[in-house]
């Protein structure tokens, strides 16, 4: 081994650690340089390829790990990593190499998410995001206003399809034909009354019992819920009221007066943003 100085050369040989009877070093051959520890060749440079945990790298950056033979990292098993990453000397994040060939890539930090970033011009854009418990969540952004989000076991199965362009959400299908395409049966929330109470955003469809006396049920305000819907359902036969108030000076069909749902009959309820209207009712005729 020759080292070049700025007036001739002298030749050395390889460079090792006296003292240190595990042999450190690093060996110099043909364009070939390699650190060894502990007798082993932990990074090797051949050409113009670098390996670490390996002598035969066969890629510009070549990064190989002997599972079996890896002791326990940081304490915990299944941190034989390839590549770690950490911040203020604790470990945050690593990538490994699974069973089955499988690459690993693990959060250590449970409120943090694993992204993969697209660069598209000027603007990074998201391509794929895993947050949470659900670790088989696929998005596929095939265009700039396209995302799939899928079951990975079941390619076909489309648990929301998102076409930006067409401005259409499907669930369950890939070919949405409306702004919202459900192609299965979907629930709405219901729940039973029996006494007054006021409904929330978190309501739909009301069972109202007036068996025990007169019950009163309370609107929200419409104001900043423009579309939404009531279902309020009288499943008893008595003749107490089934009462329904606006919220404060509020109307229900053009009338700050109450409206009611007589016995065994039923009435939807649809906010404008700025009241409420009857969209349907039906009155028994029993």
């Amino acid at each position: 081994m020759a080292y070049k100085f700025s007036k001739g050369k002298r030749d050395f040989g390889d460079i090792e650690f006296e003292d240190d009877p595990a042999e450190t070093q690093i060996d110099f051959e043909d364009d070939f340089i390699a650190l060894k520890t502990g007798g082993n060749q932990v990074l090797v440079v051949s050409g113009s390829a670098v390996g670490i945990g390996t002598t035969s790298p066969g890629y510009n950056l070549h990064v190989a790990s002997a599972v079996a033979a890896v002791a326990l990292i940081d304490g915990a098993a299944g941190k034989d990593a390839l590549l770690r990453f950490g911040q203020d000397g604790t470990l945050k994040s690593y990538i490994k190499q699974g069973s089955g060939g499988n690459l690993v890539m693990t959060n250590e930090t449970s409120d943090k998410d694993i992204i993969f970033s697209i660069k598209d011009g000027a603007t990074s854009r998201e391509g794929l995001r895993l947050n949470g418990d659900v670790a088989e969540v696929v998005v596929n952004e095939g265009s700039d206003s396209l995302m799939d989000f899928r079951v990975e076991s079941n390619n076909s199965t489309h648990m929301l399809f998102v076409d930006g362009g067409a401005n259409t959400v499907g669930v369950g299908t890939s070919s949405p034909g409306s702004a919202l395409h459900v192609n299965a049966s979907f629930a709405t929330a219901i729940s039973a009354k029996a006494s007054d109470y006021t409904l929330t955003g978190g309501d739909h469809t009301i069972l109202v019992d007036c068996s025990s006396g007169n019950v009163t049920l309370t609107l929200p305000t419409a104001v900043g819920c423009a579309g939404r819907m009531y279902i309020i359902k009288r499943v008893d036969g008595t003749a107490n009221a089934g009462n329904i108030n606006p919220n404060g000076s509020e109307e229900i069909e053009g009338s700050a007066s109450p409206a009611s749902v007589a016995a065994m009959s039923s009435v939807v309820l649809q906010s404008d943003n700025s009241g409420w209207w009857k969209v349907a009712e039906y009155i028994s005729m029993g």
